[in-house]
């Protein structure tokens, strides 16, 4: 009896990323990223603050709107800037940055500052820029808590949100997927630097936002190439920059 070749096809990548918010993006990137239990407070920080920082980076989309911009916000833009483009300054301004704004003072509380931040640039850029608002990501935790994708945990004093134990099972999955392609091609490849050339391949097939979503770190074999997720695109600033 002739014995039937048993093929085994792979699984389809999940488009998941693709369908989702920018905003549920961020949190799922955030809550993957970190791999811990995180309260909502530390999340709407996060996303907050990078949303701030991308909007102060990409000033030239209102500039031209010739609109008034508080003093307390055209000073950040103006110090995040030039933390972000001087080399020789970084140090210096990036010390200002966190004691200016991500430090509490006898004038104003952290969470203050950071609100009136979200509050300026809310009034200056187009409606679809706009920072997500408290109820925004409250919403959106919703939303990815519904579609079981993450969980929450309540303890006597405080909610924390988690990502689902089957869902990260099943993104572990694709993740692995993934890094076994990128290997083939790999081993296909011709090039000098075979890494940078399977990576470019995998660029060439799936969009920027899955391949971060599934811990794919396409970035780090390109010097010209940028995330599309913001907490995980300033996950360093806000290390350096804040306390959260």
């Amino acid at each position: 009896m002739e014995n039937k070749k048993i093929v085994v096809v792979p699984p389809q990548i999940d488009l998941l990323p693709t369908y989702l918010t920018q905003l549920e993006c961020e949190i799922m990137n955030m809550l993957l990223y970190w791999q811990i239990d995180l309260i909502p407070k530390y999340i709407e920080n996060v996303v907050q603050t990078a949303y701030i920082f991308e909007r102060a980076t990409t000033t030239s989309l209102w500039e031209k709107r010739d609109l008034e911009i508080d003093p307390f916000l055209k000073d950040f833009i103006d110090l995040f800037q030039t933390y972000k483009k001087s080399p020789t300054e970084k140090e210096i301004v990036g010390t200002k940055i966190r004691q200016k704004y991500f430090t509490p003072d006898d004038k104003m509380p952290v969470e203050k500052k950071r609100l009136r931040l979200v509050a300026e640039i809310n009034k200056i850029v187009p409606k679809p820029l706009a920072i997500p608002s408290h109820r925004a990501i409250s919403n959106a935790l919703l939303n990815l808590e519904e579609n079981k994708l993450i969980d929450r945990k309540i303890t006597i004093t405080k909610t924390f949100w988690h990502i689902n134990f089957d869902f990260y099972q099943h993104w572990q999955e694709c993740h692995n997927q993934l890094v076994i392609e990128f290997e083939g091609y790999k081993k296909e490849s011709k090039a000098v630097d075979k890494d940078a050339d399977a990576m470019q391949t995998m660029l060439s097939r799936y969009p920027h936002i899955l391949l971060e979503f599934y811990n794919i770190e396409y970035w780090r074999y390109f010097g010209d190439k940028e995330l599309t997720s913001l907490v995980l695109k300033y996950r360093e600033d806000l290390m350096k920059l804040t306390r959260y």
